[in-house]
Parts: C-alpha cells; sequence; structure tokens
C-alpha cells in the first residue's frame, strides 16, 4: 500500500493530465455530432476486431479438445461400419472395435521404433492389438499400463505384418530394413506373381491383429533376379510416421477364440 501512495504522489501532474484529457475528450465527442458518430464507428471496429482475436484465440487453444473428440467420434464410426456390415451377405466379416488414443511420444528415425499412448487396459487396451490411422497401420501394442500403452510401429526390426496385393490376393509380409521411414520391404512373394509400380498392399485376413483391408503402402520400385525364387520389392508407406497425433487401437471380440484354435493346430503339426 506505501508503495501505491509513493506511485500516486510522485506521478499525480502526469496522471492528473491524462484524466483531464480524458475528460476534455470526451465532452468534444459529445458536443460535436459528427465526432461522436465517428467515435462510436471507431469504436465497434475495435470492439469487434478485439472479440475476433479472443475467439479465434479460444478456438485455438479448444483445438486439443476438439481433436481428441473427433478422434472418438471417429473411432466409434469405424467401430459401427464393421458392426453393420455383418450380415448374411458377408458371411467372412469379423467384427471390430476402435478406441482412439493420443499419441504422447514417438520416434521414428531409431533402429527400433516405438510410440507411447495416453491410454491403457483401463481403457480397454491390451497387448498385441493393432494400431493405426486414416492413411494406414502404424503398429501393434507390445506393453499396456493401466493408463498407458507402448506401441511396435512398423519401423521396427521385428515387426513383421502380413499383407497382400489388393489387385491380386497374392500375399507376402512387410519388413522394415532401418533406413528411410518412408519405406518398408515386401518379403517372400514369388517371382510368377505380376508387380507392378503403385500397387496398393494392404493387410489380409491371416492375420488376426489387423482387419482385412487396412493400407500399408504402394510398391516403390521392385526387382526380380532371376537366380531368385522371390522379389525384391520396396514399398512406400502410406503413414508418415514422423507426423502422427491420434491413432485408433483395433480391438477383435473373436481374436482370442480364434488363436485358441489355431494353436490346437500347431501342436498337433
Amino acid at each position: 500500500m506505501r508503495n501505491l501512495f509513493a506511485f500516486l504522489y510522485r506521478y499525480h501532474v502526469f496522471l492528473v493530465f491524462i484524466l483531464l484529457e480524458v475528460i476534455a475528450l470526451a465532452m468534444f465527442i459529445q458536443s460535436h455530432y459528427y465526432q461522436s458518430a465517428r467515435f462510436v464507428s471507431s469504436a465497434h471496429t475495435w470492439t469487434g476486431n478485439f472479440l475476433e482475436h479472443f475467439e479465434n484465440s479460444k478456438d485455438y487453444f479448444s483445438l486439443k479438445k476438439i481433436n481428441q473428440i473427433l478422434a472418438e467420434e471417429n473411432a466409434a464410426l469405424r467401430s459401427k461400419a464393421f458392426t453393420s456390415d455383418l450380415s448374411p451377405a458377408n458371411p467372412n466379416v469379423t467384427p471390430h472395435q476402435y478406441i482412439s488414443a493420443k499419441v504422447i511420444k514417438n520416434s521414428f528415425n531409431k533402429r527400433n521404433n516405438y510410440l507411447t499412448l495416453n491410454k491403457g487396459s483401463k481403457d480397454g487396451i491390451q497387448s498385441g492389438m493393432g494400431v493405426c490411422v486414416k492413411d494406414g497401420v502404424v503398429g501393434i501394442v507390445r506393453d499396456v499400463s493401466d493408463n498407458y500403452a507402448t506401441v511396435m510401429s512398423v519401423l521396427n526390426k521385428q515387426t513383421v505384418i502380413s499383407t497382400r496385393f489388393q489387385k491380386s490376393n497374392h500375399f507376402g509380409e512387410i519388413t522394415w530394413d532401418g533406413k528411410s521411414h518412408h519405406f518398408a520391404q515386401l518379403q517372400s512373394v514369388e517371382k510368377y506373381v505380376d508387380v507392378s509400380i503403385g500397387d496398393s498392399l494392404v493387410t489380409n485376413s491371416f492375420s488376426s491383429i489387423f482387419p482385412d483391408g487396412i493400407l500399408l503402402g504402394t510398391v516403390n520400385r521392385y526387382n526380380r533376379d532371376k537366380s531368385e525364387n522371390f522379389y525384391s520389392i520396396e514399398v512406400a508407406l502410406g503413414v508418415d510416421y514422423s507426423n502422427i497425433d491420434f491413432v485408433y487401437v483395433i480391438k477383435t471380440p473373436q481374436k482370442k477364440e480364434r488363436q485358441e484354435l489355431e494353436s490346437k493346430l500347431n501342436q498337433n503339426e
């Protein structure tokens, strides 16, 4: 309080001058119609600009919440779309549910890359679930805690994802050689298969992790050595792994039943 009184005492002349100027300006505007009209018009303009910038600022800071809402809505719509496909006309469709999650940590330029999600077992996420975005496959859930989950990215030397050519249904396996985050390698494609640059590669029904038909990438270049039985194929990945914000974790209710049944076959071999 003492500092306030000292400030007022020190600058009281200047403050009185400013106060008188404001009073004089107000009296001048009120006594002249033209100046009054111009002032009101300018005031409205200033107020409008201020409110516009204020609303823009509010919208900017609310983007995080809006993105979260949109991601959850998209997840619900994806789940609904798969449910609506379950009909006698589509007997091979397996129901899937989608859980939206935000990426809070991501690497893409290491030998083995991972993502961390802000959701975990409390939200229904389990180890082994597939993860995707609208542009394609992101990876597979590895470890899960109550509130977080780590994802083994496609850009990981240990990741192997079953895929097929969209045009011909011939299958292969996508792996990563640890070099560019834009490209992966397609393995196990026999030399008799018709391959062209630009061919789309999608997930296939061999996997119990991903639904059939999710994009992985397109053929960027290929080579067929006559002495080998398989192609050497480079795939341009559909996902920009350096720019991932929200993802969808894929939950397959019938996954456990399928794995248990197929494990019996493996035991008998």
